[in-house]
This record gives structure tokens, C-alpha cells and sequence, in this order.
């Protein structure tokens, strides 16, 4: 409870100062823009008239925008029992965190998905933070060991849901297959990452422990490394190279950053 409400705390006054003090938003998927500026005609709403231009051209001219509506966002979270290694799970907490805050702060709908070898959690939509503190009580009380990911149980709830902005956070260290989420939601993925999981050289030597301390696992050798090093690259170019077809974007953050600067250059 200390965790959470630490977490959540620092977590919400951020993302609130920022803001307030910039009056910019982490904005997800299409963001108001310019649509057209033409020459004002006879029925027109004046208060789009654009006096700066107007003052240039010598005769009146309107910006039409279009406007940015609320929209759905499903935040999926991806847990298993690697998410126990060092603090990723704290800092998918805070990369949740701050985007749950800031799609209520711009009166977006939200809705979160606790998925591990199940859906363990639906959270539907309400107009209030509390609903941000549920759900990192939900996460930081589940028990993750043993579990394994299944993505197959979650694209049978995501094809229910009309078509929104998906936000997947995990660490991605698996082979994924979002062909069929992808074809009908606009997607977004982050990767929660420890470095020492991208190179574990320093373990060389050492025996390592499961997390369910049941299996034994032999003594870390270089070749193992190299292995392991190796079959992460596959797994992270595949990914790579569908994102890219897809147009998806994806951040991977660190367990020693910081990561509302990366999620602000993601959406903004």
C-alpha cells in the first residue's frame, strides 16, 4: 500500500504541474490539427476569422480545424513472472500510471486490462483517478510467479471492443503475433526493460534461481549468454520489422529511467 500510494502520488502531481504550467497533453492516436484556411464568405461564423492573416492578405480569412474528440484507450498490461526481475513491475506501475492520468486529464475514456495467463482484471472507464489507484493495487498484488503470458486470451476480448488506441505494456522478451489486434485497433507498444536482461554477461559464473525456486538452472556460461543474447535480437527484429509495416509505435524503457520524457516524445 506504501508502494502504491508513493508511486501514484509523485506519478499524479507530475503528470498534473506538467500540464497545467505547459497546457500541452500526451495526445493519443490523431491530435487536433489545421484543416484548411480559405477566404471568409457570406455565412461564415466570424470567430473564425484569423485576424493575423486577415491583416497580411487585406481581406478576411477563416482557419477551419478539426477537432479532437474523446476517444477510447485500452491500456493492456502484459505480466508474467519475468516481470519480477529487479523492478520492472514498479516501473510498468509508473509508465501506467502516467498514462492513465493523462488520458483522464484530457476526459478520454479508459479502460485497463491486467493480463497474464488470463485476464486477470477488466477496469472499465470512470471520471475519476481513483481508478488508477485500483489497478496498481491489482498489480502489485498479484502473485506472478509461475505465470506465462497468453496473448491468445487477450485478442478474444480486444476483436469485442469497437475500434480504439491499444497501449500494450510488457517487456516483450517473447515472440508476439498482433496480426489480428493490429488489423482492427490503432496499436502502441512499450517495452519495460532491466539492461542487464538485453546483456546478462555479468552473471557469467554465477547459478542463477527461478523465481518459483523450484527448477534448478545450470551454471551461466558464455555460450549460454550468447545464446540467449541472440534469440532476444530475433524476437525484438521480428517485432521491429512489423511495427514498422504497421506503422506502430514503440518505446522501450529502461528500469533505471525516468520515463515521462520518452512517453511525452511517444504521444505528443
Amino acid at each position: 500500500m506504501d508502494k502504491k500510494r508513493i508511486i501514484t502520488i509523485k506519478i499524479r502531481q507530475k503528470v498534473l504541474s506538467f500540464f497545467e504550467g505547459q497546457h500541452r497533453a500526451l495526445k493519443f492516436g490523431e491530435e487536433d490539427d489545421l484543416k484548411n484556411i480559405r477566404e471568409y464568405t457570406y455565412g461564415d461564423n466570424v470567430k473564425r476569422i484569423n485576424w493575423i492573416i486577415t491583416a497580411k492578405e487585406k481581406k478576411p480569412y477563416i482557419v477551419e480545424r478539426e477537432e479532437r474528440k474523446s476517444q477510447n484507450i485500452i491500456v493492456v498490461l502484459l505480466l508474467d513472472q519475468e516481470m519480477l526481475y529487479e523492478n520492472k513491475i514498479d516501473k510498468l506501475v509508473e509508465v501506467y500510471s502516467i498514462i492513465g492520468f493523462s488520458a483522464l486529464y484530457q476526459k478520454d475514456k479508459l479502460y485497463t486490462y491486467i493480463l497474464t495467463d488470463r485476464v486477470e482484471t477488466f477496469i472499465k472507464h470512470r471520471n475519476s483517478f481513483s481508478l488508477i489507484d485500483d489497478a496498481v493495487d491489482e498489480i502489485l498484488n498479484l502473485e506472478l510467479k509461475n505465470k506465462k503470458l497468453n496473448l491468445k486470451e487477450l485478442e478474444r476480448y480486444l476483436l469485442k471492443h469497437k475500434r480504439s488506441y491499444v497501449i500494450l505494456i510488457g517487456d516483450f522478451v517473447y515472440p508476439v503475433d498482433l496480426t489480428k489486434i493490429s488489423g482492427k485497433h490503432k496499436i502502441a507498444i512499450i517495452k519495460i526493460r532491466d539492461r542487464t536482461e538485453e546483456n546478462p554477461e555479468k552473471f557469467t559464473g554465477y547459478q542463477l534461481k527461478s523465481f518459483d525456486e523450484k527448477r534448478k538452472i545450470p551454471y551461466l556460461i558464455k555460450p549460454m549468454v550468447n545464446t540467449y543474447r541472440k534469440n532476444l535480437k530475433e524476437i525484438d527484429e521480428k517485432l521491429r520489422q512489423f511495427t514498422v509495416l504497421k506503422r506502430i509505435p514503440v518505446k522501450t524503457i529502461y528500469t533505471d529511467e525516468d520515463p515521462f520524457l520518452k512517453l511525452r516524445l511517444m504521444f505528443s
